[in-house]
């Protein structure tokens, strides 16, 4: 599979990270906890090169907290960040933490400004991260203030944005940025699976039905059960050896979301990665660490 995902204002976006980085103490970039690979653009790690880096992992609230010990040491274990935060902007769980990690940050640059004769400075953070993952919401809690523009649809920052949270720490907001092409199946679906790219780009079913098989590999399709109550239509051991079409079909008909005879694959799969998205299946990792 590949897939061509590069509207103009990305490029134009890449350019406005290029040309900022000169002035940046840290990058900080954001993924989505239930995808931190395939959420985790590769162009940044390359352009944010020699910069310190924080990792953070939002939506925290929609993972298993058991496997994040995992992620903390695949990033810093294999130098990709040099700090690693997983927190909820939706809860506001472990802003602490961050903010202990920029006031470390800060006092080291102090040092450094005092031994030239200075007395004052502050961190420069760029946030980074693909469309959707929380960055102006990030934000927003982080400043606990509405200076950031907010919106809850793909690709909805425009502009870069300062924003100063004190006199220690100022923030730069960028538009969500991808990368040109999807070479790997997974990524592309993981994106598609959790609404990181809007519904058009991959056909609704195809999205579902990946989604299906990545529910029977982490062995999560009793999920479903649960979730839709089919304990009376399907046991736990039969749903694994049906096919994903079926399943498809059983959730439609559970659901009632079409009238006629004929099967709408297209709406019972809207209903399920909305249902999906929302932690209404479950709390889980669609995807764990290389070698895991």
């Amino acid at each position: 599979m590949n897939i061509n995902w590069y509207p103009g204002h990305m490029k134009k976006t890449k350019e406005l990270i290029v040309e900022n980085l000169k002035i940046i103490d840290i990058v900080i970039e954001i993924l989505d906890a239930r995808i931190p690979l395939s959420s985790k653009n590769p162009d940044i790690s390359k352009l944010a090169n020699g910069k310190q880096k924080i990792v953070i992992l939002n939506k925290i609230d929609l993972i298993d907290a058991k496997e994040l010990k995992k992620w903390e040491s695949y990033f810093l274990e294999n130098h990709i960040s040099d700090y690693f935060v997983a927190l909820s902007v939706e809860k506001g769980t472990n802003f602490n933490e961050l903010r202990k990690i920029t006031d470390r940050i800060y006092n080291e640059k102090l040092e450094k400004v005092k031994k030239k004769g200075l007395r004052k400075t502050s961190v420069r953070a760029m946030i980074v991260g693909i469309p959707n993952v929380g960055k102006s919401k990030f934000i927003n809690k982080f400043v606990n203030k509405n200076k950031a523009r907010v919106g809850n649809t793909p690709g909805f920052t425009k502009g870069k944005q300062w924003i100063k949270i004190d006199d220690k720490l100022e923030l730069l907001d960028t538009p969500g940025v991808l990368w040109p092409k999807f070479e790997d199946e997974k990524v592309a679906f993981n994106l598609s699976i959790t609404g990181s790219i809007k519904d058009n780009v991959l056909p609704l079913e195809q999205v579902a039905l990946k989604f299906i098989d990545r529910l029977k590999e982490l062995e999560k399709l009793e999920n479903l059960i649960k979730s839709y109550t089919l304990s009376e239509t399907v046991t736990k051991e039969e749903i694994y050896k049906l096919e994903d079409h079926k399943i498809l079909e059983i959730l439609e008909k559970r659901l009632g979301v079409t009238k006629q005879d004929e099967h709408n694959y297209e709406i019972i799969s809207r209903r399920l990665l909305k249902d999906y998205r929302m932690g209404k299946i479950g709390k889980f990792f669609l995807e764990l660490p290389e070698g895991e």
